[in-house]
């Protein structure tokens, strides 16, 4: 890979060096780069040379950059700065030194059932902070989720997302985002919420745990139609050891309806955490770090790192959410959490409590007995004082 001097990105020669090209987007390119007086990495995105003369793309370029800046969260892509230079715009962000989802479903194919459902909530978790500012990402897919060499899930490229504070730059009967990912709301034009993104997620975690897309046509036209009439192969078919909530989530998600979608992420986002929680580990990133090395994208020895397991059999144990009924007049259904197992105490917590307490009964008699062998030995009791013996006289007998 061709290793580029500042001098290619002019007006940063000051702050940044050993800058390298490691991509070209449709609209902008992006460079990583040494960021001097903090030492660290860093990601530099700039607008392609030959678009930077685009109004429209330049405006975006600049939402991109204050909507992610915006949104701090550990599951989105940090934006530290934002700059113009001359006729080139940059937005200098967190580098993330990994790989994009699309890439990982290439090379490997079909995820884990608890890697998937581990980087699924993630996600989520991140769609629901971008919501709770009020933005739709829009482009949700694959290409944009990253994953770190440490297992961290960061969502990407929020330069189409719709923020409400800013102008709406999306013109009527002009689709914005990646054609197999759209809503049918996408598809027609019709007006957003953050259930579009939803489906956009379903139709993500359909193809992590196929690796195939749900809508998958030749012809555009056709992939459009198909969304809009909900038409796609069971994933149960594709895959045959998929859980029964597996199925609910794309099922949900995947409604043409939004009303009949979750109601928001997140909703989804609990759920899918009370699943994990009862029938995963919870060292999310960690596992996804195991995984990475089982699959040959990162070099080291998956066993040498530690995951906290649950005893016993998963497949036998699990037991997947009820949903709540979804009616036409309904503002968006749920992924209802899972019913809670019964509490039980691990029989180790109960043998610690005994030598516990063992422990500190040995102890409280020790030192009764310390107490008792180190004490002077009591004082003889006075004798009492003797009494004077008064005669008494003699009774009279009553006749």
């Amino acid at each position: 890979m061709k290793r580029m001097s500042f001098e290619d990105l002019p007006g940063l020669a000051d702050s940044f060096d050993q800058i390298q090209k490691i991509a070209i987007g449709g609209m902008a390119e992006i460079f990583r780069a040494r960021q001097k007086n903090l030492d660290r990495a860093v990601a530099i995105k700039r607008i392609r040379p030959e678009l930077r003369d685009n109004k429209d793309i330049r405006e975006r370029f600049r939402r991109e950059a204050r909507s992610s800046a915006v949104v701090l969260h550990h599951n989105i892509a940090h934006v530290y700065d934002y700059r113009v230079v001359g006729d080139d715009a940059y937005i200098i962000m967190e580098y993330i030194d990994g790989f994009d989802l699309a890439e990982i479903i290439e090379k490997h194919g079909a995820l884990p059932l608890d890697v998937a459902l581990m980087m699924a909530y993630r996600i989520v978790q991140g769609l629901s902070h971008i919501h709770a500012h009020g933005m739709i990402h829009r482009d949700l897919k694959p290409d944009n989720v990253r994953i770190s060499t440490k297992g961290e899930v960061k969502i990407m490229d929020l330069g189409i997302a719709f923020d409400p504070a800013e102008s709406n730059l999306t013109m009527p009967g002009v689709l914005i985002g990646s054609p197999h990912y759209l809503s049918p709301e996408q598809v027609i034009g019709a007006k957003l919420d953050v259930r579009a993104d939803l489906f956009s997620f379903g139709i993500t975690f359909f193809e992590m745990l196929t690796a195939k897309k749900p809508f998958s046509e030749t012809q555009t036209e056709s992939v459009y139609s198909r969304i809009q009439k909900g038409e796609y192969a069971p994933p149960q078919s594709l895959r045959g050891d998929l859980l029964p909530y597996y199925i609910q989530i794309i099922e949900q998600c995947l409604q043409v309806s939004p009303d009949r979608r979750p109601a928001s992420a997140n909703r989804l986002a609990a759920g899918m955490g009370e699943f994990l929680a009862r029938n995963y580990s919870l060292a999310f990133e960690a596992r996804v770090k195991q995984f990475l090395m089982q699959a040959g994208l990162l070099p080291g020895n998956p066993a040498l790192i530690e995951i906290e397991e649950r005893t016993g059999s998963f497949l036998d144990t699990v037991s997947a959410p009820s949903f709540a009924a979804a009616t036409p007049k309904a503002q968006g259904t749920h992924l209802a959490p899972a019913p809670r197992r019964p509490f039980t105490i691990p029989a180790w917590l109960i043998a610690l409590f005994l030598v516990g307490g063992l422990l500190g009964l040995g102890y409280h008699f020790y030192q009764k007995y310390e107490s008792q062998e180190g004490a002077p030995a009591p004082a003889p009791a006075p004798a009492p004082a003797a009494t004077e013996r008064r005669d008494r006289p003699p009774i009279k007998k009553i006749r």
